[in-house]
């Protein structure tokens, strides 16, 4: 059987800097030596493609159930699926097996995977973890935030302008699911 990687949710609310956070994590990481695979959570279907061109016809005009784009160094598959893709299931059918050491996923906010909450005050009155949800919060790793006073039962690691925040993460990220740094609690 291939190993499966861990996986951690980058999740908050909308304009929140999930994107950010989770880009600037997998770059810490990597720069760390650690292999890191992404998966970003849509709420709308997208195009890795542009309409009109061959790879973009061969699914839309084709109808082909699966199409992958490759070039050198790269490819890109693109696959109908009949409903909302499951992310244990794609980190097992695509990053098993292949000497990835975690995967972060962007989104997925309602699912069973840990998580790290983006939570900036300025944009939204209350995070995404409802700590009142025993069963919910447990799953939170720790909450980024803004927010001075903010108490949570996980981590709160203090969201900066020189991005101490992002190493403080990867600590925790290492300590929690790779086996080794430093606990960022």
């Amino acid at each position: 059987m291939p190993e499966i990687p861990p996986a951690v949710c980058i999740v908050g609310k909308k304009n929140s800097g999930k994107t950010t956070l989770a880009v600037a994590l997998a770059a810490e990481l990597r720069r760390r030596g650690r292999r890191i695979a992404t998966i970003k959570h849509g709420h709308h279907a997208f195009e890795t493609d542009q309409p009109g061109r061959d790879s973009w016809r061969h699914f839309n005009e084709g109808q082909a159930e699966a199409t992958i784009m490759a070039g050198t160094g790269k490819i890109a598959l693109v696959m109908r699926t009949g409903d909302e893709p499951d992310p244990e299931r794609l980190i097992s059918e695509f990053y098993a097996g292949r000497g990835y050491d975690l995967v972060l996923i962007e989104g997925w906010k309602h699912g069973a995977l840990p998580k790290i909450e983006i939570f900036r005050r300025a944009v939204h009155d209350r995070p995404v973890q409802d700590a009142g949800d025993a069963h919910a919060a447990a799953r939170f790793v720790a909450i980024v935030t803004d927010d001075a006073e903010l108490r949570a039962g996980c981590p709160v690691i203090a969201l900066g302008a020189d991005g101490a925040h992002v190493a403080r993460v990867a600590d925790l990220i290492e300590a929690r699911f790779l086996g080794g740094g430093r606990d960022a609690g």
